[in-house]
């Protein structure tokens, strides 16, 4: 079941079909299901790979899957873009190009990272509810343990 085809993922994320995106998505789907590894758990992984799960399920891993897609290669779609980074608008004579800020793309691959969790919310294990709590608070499990440190 996973990866999905590079083709659904670019209809699923409204994306031209250009060759450079499918090529970056190509380079990042082993990184993307590597991840969905680690937060899902592994009954649900098992029953993906061997088709068992139903097809909700199924739909729910491949909107999530489709969506860390982008959130890992997002930075290297625009690249091809004059100046640095991703076109957030452009004039209406096409002579001003206004750019996403880098702010910006961060928020945008956060949100996308929360839709990809909340989609399998139900399949999750630990380490994904760590890094859903992470995204919506800003507070990792690191960061709440917190460390003293004695000087003797």
């Amino acid at each position: 079941m996973l990866p999905i085809d590079t083709s659904t993922a670019i209809s699923i994320l409204n994306l031209n079909s250009d060759d450079r995106i499918i090529a970056t998505f190509d380079q990042h789907a082993p990184k993307v299901v590597l991840l969905l590894k680690r937060i899902a758990e592994q009954d649900i992984w098992n029953d993906l790979q061997a088709d068992l799960a139903d097809e909700d399920t199924q739909n729910s891993f491949k909107f999530a899957y489709s969506y860390y897609l982008l959130v890992s290669a997002v930075e290297f779609l625009n690249l091809k873009t004059l100046g640095e980074g991703i076109i957030k608008s452009t004039g209406i004579d096409q002579q001003s190009t206004e750019l996403l800020t880098g702010s910006e793309i961060k928020a945008f691959k956060k949100n996308l990272e929360i839709q990809a969790l909340e989609l399998i919310l139900e399949y999750l294990n630990e380490a994904g509810f760590d890094r859903l709590k992470e995204l919506k608070t800003g507070k990792s499990k690191i960061n709440q343990t917190g460390i003293k440190i004695a000087v003797i």
